[in-house]
């Protein structure tokens, strides 16, 4: 298989877990359930109590997205068993983490050191103030700033998805109200997100001088493939490119749209979720190109066959 046209892309924390994402995946489980068993001795002992069915944990932020990279990482560990290493792998918002694990800039349990700390910086910015985000398709870009200026709300564009695809940080009640304002005008799909911090945004710029101290103090190791940034599409090759991309990552604007139109120009005609969803997958259809986009089952079908 050529390892140069394909790309992982690691989503972020869930809001939801679909049924039976990794039904295809022979073997998978026993994977998941021994990095899920490290990580509840590292980590937090509560984790070993996941189970999709159940939806745990989804109202926890924290442990979402533990659960998340956790899933991430046995799947990068799944495909190299099968002999499937991408050419180039990006971290779409918190899926950063496991693209650092990838391109085996971090170990494991560097990873979820990175996710908790992450965490503790941002909780110690937004303290009481009640913050959210929200998925608004079928608006462009002029649209919802036009519509955030008029109404005078305290919200920033997070990550363009697409030319009418974005997220969107910043006060709860004006999340609140901007997705009603999107609907009168003619919005697609408005979604609050299951969150409450203000993810790649200004809100949270605070973070930056304790997260980067405490980044800076952690050993990186060379990225064993390019990792690209949604931040400005930059191939992250070197130790002081990652830290940064990583500290910046959470209180700058992320453009994934950009970033898989890169990702195409460098040749890469598949794309990979690695996740239990598909939201990067549905995000395709309002993409250039002729890149393939595929979840890790439904990309597993094909292992036989090449």
């Amino acid at each position: 298989m050529s390892q140069k046209k394909l790309a992982f892309v690691f989503p972020p924390f869930a809001s939801d877990y679909p049924d039976d994402p990794f039904t295809n995946l022979n073997g998978f489980d026993d994977c998941f359930r021994k990095y899920l068993s490290r990580a509840a001795e590292f980590a937090d002992p509560d984790l070993i109590k996941f189970v999709i069915p159940t939806r745990t944990f989804l109202e926890d932020e924290l442990k979402t997205q533990y659960i998340s990279y956790i899933q991430a990482c046995s799947l990068v560990s799944w495909f190299r068993a099968k002999g499937v290493v991408p050419g180039y792998c990006s971290g779409y918002s918190m899926g950063i983490y496991a693209a650092l694990f990838q391109a085996e800039v971090i170990s494991f349990l560097d990873g979820l050191v990175l996710i908790r700390q992450a965490y503790k910086e941002i909780k110690k910015v937004t303290g009481p103030i009640a913050y959210g985000m929200s998925a608004i398709i079928g608006l462009n870009q002029d649209d919802l700033e036009q519509l955030i200026r008029k109404e005078k709300m305290n919200l920033k564009l997070a990550i363009q998805n697409s030319v009418c695809s974005f997220s969107i940080s910043g006060s709860a009640e004006d999340i609140r109200k901007l997705t009603e304002s999107a609907q009168k005008e003619g919005a697609l799909s408005t979604r609050v997100l299951n969150v409450s911090v203000p993810y790649h945004s200004v809100f949270l710029k605070d973070t930056a001088i304790g997260f980067n101290e405490f980044v800076n103090q952690m050993q990186f190791r060379s990225p064993k493939m390019p990792i690209v940034s949604l931040i400005d599409q930059e191939l992250l090759l070197e130790e002081h490119l990652l830290k940064n991309e990583v500290v910046r990552n959470l209180f700058t604007s992320l453009n994934w749209y950009e970033t898989q139109l890169y990702l195409q120009e460098l040749g890469v005609n598949r794309f990979v979720e690695c996740g239990s969803g598909k939201g990067i997958v549905k995000n395709a259809r309002f993409i250039e190109g002729d890149a393939v986009f595929y979840t890790a089952n439904s990309f597993t079908s094909l292992l036989d066959t090449k």
